[in-house]
């Protein structure tokens, strides 16, 4: 059986559909198409899946509820279009790709819906101004920390450097610290976006040190907080 994250694809449109279908099955996913538009509900219930991209103009409104339904709370709905033109019934987190879509930032949303979409973090996820650090020795920033992970950014950089675990250092903040990659995705500018975990089973020490990490570290609020007060 595969343990490739299943995507279903509704789009009317051949082309932008055979496009999706590849750009999703070279970033590793396992595209399901859903050729048969009017029945996208009962589709989804006997080919369970982590997310569904449909054109706005596919999701009938007397069916969305149905469809949202069967997703579940965790498993997000893309939707390709402009935003208004789809009901008012679409849910809220829903996640919009406009047209014209570029590989790089249908991957990039892709990626980015399903990490929102997994299951809430137990604390809350605190944003820093790029700490410099480093994964395996490759250069790298933190861009938010959290009790339970981090989010990276690595410049000039392949996907292949990003093993399913990898040793992060924050020289400032003498963090060493095993990390599980639970995502990855590649912004149009060139670098890489990585979501993932701190070991759970870190010795004591270092779960102290991480904690300390991630109470001492700069708020990103913070800081835009206090440039924005006027000079007295």
């Amino acid at each position: 059986m595969s343990s490739k994250v299943r995507i279903a694809v509704a789009c009317p449109i051949p082309g932008e559909r055979a496009a999706f279908m590849e750009w999703l099955s070279e970033a590793g996913y396992e595209p399901i198409p859903m050729l048969d538009l009017d029945c996208i509900a009962r589709d989804l219930g006997a080919r369970p899946v982590e997310a569904l991209i449909a054109d706005a103009v596919l999701v009938p409104a007397v069916e969305l509820p149905r469809v949202v339904r069967i997703l579940g709370s965790n498993r997000p709905l893309m939707l390709v279009g402009a935003p208004g033109s789809a009901p008012e019934i679409v849910p809220r987190d829903a996640t919009w790709v406009e047209r014209p879509v570029t590989c790089d930032t249908f991957l990039l949303s892709v990626a980015l819906a399903l990490a929102e979409g997994r299951p809430a973090r137990r604390s809350p996820r605190k944003g820093v101004p790029k700490l410099t650090s480093s994964i395996d020795g490759v250069a790298a920033r933190v861009m938010d920390v959290s009790a339970e992970g981090v989010r990276l950014e690595v410049s000039e950089a392949q996907p292949a450097v990003l093993p399913p675990y990898f040793t992060l250092r924050v020289p400032g903040f003498g963090v060493i610290t095993k990390v599980k990659r639970v995502w990855v995705a590649m912004p149009p500018q060139g670098s890489i976006w990585c979501g993932g975990i701190v070991d759970k089973a870190m010795p004591a020490k270092a779960k102290t040190t991480w904690q300390s990490f991630v109470e001492a570290a700069p708020s990103t609020a913070e800081i835009i907080h206090r440039e924005s007060r006027p000079y007295l």
